[in-house]
């Protein structure tokens, strides 16, 4: 991801198509991609994929072979310039982050009262464990940040629903 040029004047559409091809040079294959986030958006890439994922983006994490064999899904967050993501948890997954383009800050807290948010450092790992509250928020410039759903139920894996909002810029619920 590394020189995107995501300059603060683009648009939306062109910074999903920069980020587009910066992804496809990596042979990494987009399986659905979502622009109509309020803060910006995402692209879900191939699970079967994953090894090649880690290796691009998160190569000192540790898999083992009881990971591997659950689902673990690989995405590419893309939050705006002066954006939030909802203030939220998740019942059924846990979640690795890193920011590997541009500026985006994180908050997190174990209750429902939110902290910060701090500056993340670029290609630093942060790990958010099941019912962690959180929030990505975009800094003056996008933000680029890979990110891996560590499903913590193999029976029933997460998806966009298992999204607890206790708070949103956007009232979404």
């Amino acid at each position: 991801m590394k020189n995107l040029n995501l300059d603060f004047a683009l648009d939306k559409a062109e910074v999903f198509d920069k980020i587009r091809k910066s992804i496809q040079e990596m042979e990494l294959r987009i399986t659905a991609e979502d622009q109509d986030r309020p803060w910006g958006g995402f692209f879900v890439l191939d699970e079967s994929q994953i090894l090649l994922f880690k290796k691009y983006f998160f190569e000192e994490v540790e898999l083992d072979e009881k990971q591997l064999k659950l689902k673990l899904s690989p995405k590419i967050l893309v939050v705006g310039p002066a954006q939030r993501l909802s203030w939220q948890y998740h019942h059924r997954r846990a979640e690795l982050w890193k920011l590997v383009y541009g500026k985006a800050e994180i908050a997190r807290s174990a209750s429902d009262k939110q902290e910060g948010p701090v500056a993340m450092e670029m290609n630093q790992v942060i790990s958010l464990e099941k019912g962690e509250r959180h929030r990505l928020v975009g800094a003056n410039e996008w933000g680029v940040v890979a990110e891996i759903w560590m499903h913590t139920d193999p029976e029933n894996p997460s998806n966009e629903e298992d999204i607890v909002r206790v708070s949103d810029d956007y009232a979404r619920k």
